[in-house]
């Protein structure tokens, strides 16, 4: 096979608030030749953007064009499983024949309908984000994992490895987080499938055959990125319990430092006490505490979370600033070697 002698081109598709991020990596022999990334107004894919992508994937025959999935109905579970008739709408994806990953196969289709015009070859999942960001830190002890857009927000509870619990939130969910822990099919630590399920590779060039949303080879070591840092002492200014007092009109415990609820990482805090407060009233729990956080964090903010995290929940809390569309790619390398 002479594919050694040619480049091969790596094309991140980072749907964004105000349109969409391409990211374009050349790579010859494993090293890196260029990179490019360009911005697209508009929700849906544009003339433009097609244009670019199509003057990067004419100068190799091998490319690979990639998106993520940032639809709602997604999220991941322990255990390996395959489809029943009550999951019928659901893709599934099983991770190293210990966890799954799955999605709606009509959010799949819908992924293929909108880039038509360029053509898909894998979909990836925040859950693989979570996993590529931090697999030095997943195969330690309990802790709490998660990745972050603006509008998105993934969370995992992963001990030694094994993932307890994993779920996808989105700014439309919002008022339906109650609702959800009632809903049987998302009962905390329950599979919604049944049975043995094998992994496979995903390609979309026929995507009724497709039976995974992504898979990963063996993950790179991300020595690049920062340590996990101590726990810093918290300060003489830090909430007591007879600091803190309650709002009669909402209901819930007020910060000092008159925080701002409407804001997104506010947001984030809240989705992150919810998991919490599950996994404590689980049976799953089995008296296990979990004093580390580790997000993945797409912006450039994550400072006001980080103390909410620290002064409310008592957490130990990483923060790592990621691209997005760098972490697709590197995905999409993994990918390819696999084939």
């Amino acid at each position: 096979m002479l594919a050694w002698l040619f480049q091969k081109i790596f094309i991140a598709i980072v749907p964004a608030q105000e349109g969409h991020e391409v990211v374009v990596l050349t790579v010859k022999n494993k090293k890196i030749i260029n990179s490019v990334r360009h911005h697209f107004e508009g929700d849906t894919s544009s003339i433009a953007m097609n244009n670019f992508i199509q003057e990067n994937i004419n100068l190799s025959p091998f490319f690979y064009i990639s998106v993520l999935n940032l639809y709602p109905n997604q999220g991941a579970y322990d255990g390996c499983t395959k489809q029943n008739d009550k999951t019928a709408g659901i893709q599934v994806l099983c991770r190293d024949k210990q966890w799954t990953q799955y999605a709606s196969k009509d959010d799949l289709s819908q992924l293929e309908t909108s880039y038509s015009s360029v053509g898909l070859d894998f979909i990836f999942s925040p859950f693989s984000l979570i996993e590529y960001y931090f697999t030095d830190k997943i195969k330690g002890g309990l802790a709490l994992y998660a990745f972050g857009m603006p509008n998105l927000f993934a969370v995992a509870i992963f001990d030694g490895g094994k993932l307890e619990y994993g779920y996808h939130y989105t700014h439309t969910q919002s008022d339906l987080i109650e609702a959800e822990e009632d809903a049987e099919a998302l009962e905390f630590g329950s599979p919604i499938l049944e049975e043995e399920g094998e992994d496979s590779v995903v390609r979309l060039d026929d995507l009724d055959l497709m039976d995974d949303l992504d898979s990963l080879g063996d993950l790179a070591d991300l020595d690049e990125l920062d340590e996990l840092s101590d726990m810093s002492e918290f300060s003489e200014d830090s909430l007591t319990p007879e600091e803190k007092r309650i709002d009669k009109d909402n209901g819930m415990v007020l910060i000092k430092g008159e925080l701002d609820r409407s804001n997104e990482e506010y947001q984030r805090f809240e989705w992150i006490q919810k998991t919490l407060e599950r996994f404590y009233a689980s049976e799953q729990c089995q008296n296990r505490f979990i004093e580390t956080v580790c997000i993945a964090d797409s912006g450039s903010g994550g400072d006001e979370l980080k103390r909410y995290l620290e002064e409310e929940l008592f957490l130990n809390v990483l923060i790592r600033h990621v691209d997005v569309g760098e972490g697709i790619n590197a995905l999409a390398q993994l990918e390819e070697a696999a084939l």
